[in-house]
Formats: C-alpha cells, structure tokens, sequence
C-alpha cells in the first residue's frame, strides 16, 4: 500500500462527497497502521490519524444494513 496516495485519495473523495471511496480508503489506511504499516511522510501521526477518526466517524452510516422497504 502506498499511504500517501490513499490519504490523498481519501481526502479528495471527501471533497467531492464520494462517501464510499472514502470510507473504503480510510478503513484501508486503518487496517494499514494497524499492521505496524509507516505513515504518510509529509503529514504528522496526529493530523492523519485525526482525519481518520473523523473520515470514519461521518461515514458510519454507510456500515449500516439499509432500512427494510414495506411489502405491498
């Protein structure tokens, strides 16, 4: 995995409201650093793991099972 590309792609994917992409990056760079992964160069541990939390924490609801359609 290359970290910076993600982070810059998770970043750019917010920008633009691509929730999903987001979200999938975001959990990739998560499992990423959970395996010892190094961080982006150019950006502080804190600030990448900052937009991190909060990448994950606006896209929550896309874990979510969809709400269940009335039968007709």
């Amino acid at each position: 995995m290359d970290p910076t590309a993600a982070y810059l792609q998770m970043f750019e994917a917010m920008k633009e409201k691509d929730l999903e992409t987001a979200r999938e990056r975001a959990l990739g760079l998560k499992e990423w650093f959970g395996r010892g992964g190094f961080y982006p160069p150019r950006y502080s541990r804190v600030e990448v793991d900052a937009y991190l939390a909060d990448v994950l924490r606006r896209t929550a609801h896309l874990d979510r099972d969809p709400p269940s359609q009335p039968r007709n």
